[in-house]
């Protein structure tokens, strides 16, 4: 059982998308643009990532506190949520990502979600996994193929159900 579905509510998309909308309204107050200029890019990819993390919560029963501007923190309980749209969409990590936390790959759109796996980072950030498919200079990422996760079900089995206390405000990570 590696790919788990999982449909959202009404209410769990409306919370992830305010969630997406204020990430998307920090961004532009701070002036970040599209690093990899995908014109693809936008509000929808904020709204979209946020339920990602809803999903991943929701699956491993573990409170999402939908925390803004704390980049360096897990997404949900110790870990880390990635999103695509694409249903056979890589796990896509950066050189600068935390190798020690744990990546969970979700796709898919709302309501309608597939969590496909997860792998720690170190084991996702190799050179056979660097690429820069758009060949722009903020582009290069590891392109972890889904058939390399793991089975999230494992996971779920160990996830801690203990909420971390470290304070969660901007500047304060």
């Amino acid at each position: 059982m590696k790919d788990v579905n999982v449909k959202l509510t009404f209410y769990e998309i409306y919370m992830g998308a305010n969630v997406g909308v204020a990430r998307r309204l920090a961004s532009m107050k701070r002036g970040e643009t599209n690093k990899v200029q995908n014109k693809d890019f936008g509000w929808h990819t904020d709204i979209e990532s946020a339920c990602a993390e809803v999903v991943v919560a929701k699956y491993l029963n573990i409170f999402w506190d939908g925390s803004i501007n704390t980049f360096k923190l897990p997404d949900v309980g110790e870990f880390q949520v990635k999103h695509t749209q694409y249903e056979n969409g890589s796990l896509l990590l950066r050189k600068e990502h935390n190798p020690s936390y744990s990546y969970i790959l979700v796709t898919g759109t709302h309501p309608d979600y597939v969590i496909r796996g997860y792998l720690a980072g170190s084991e996702g950030m190799k050179d056979e996994y660097l690429s820069n498919p758009n060949n722009t200079k903020d582009g290069e990422a590891f392109f972890v193929p889904q058939s390399k996760l793991k089975d999230i079900s494992d996971l779920k089995k160990s996830a801690p159900r203990e909420q971390n206390s470290e304070c969660r405000y901007p500047g304060k990570e």
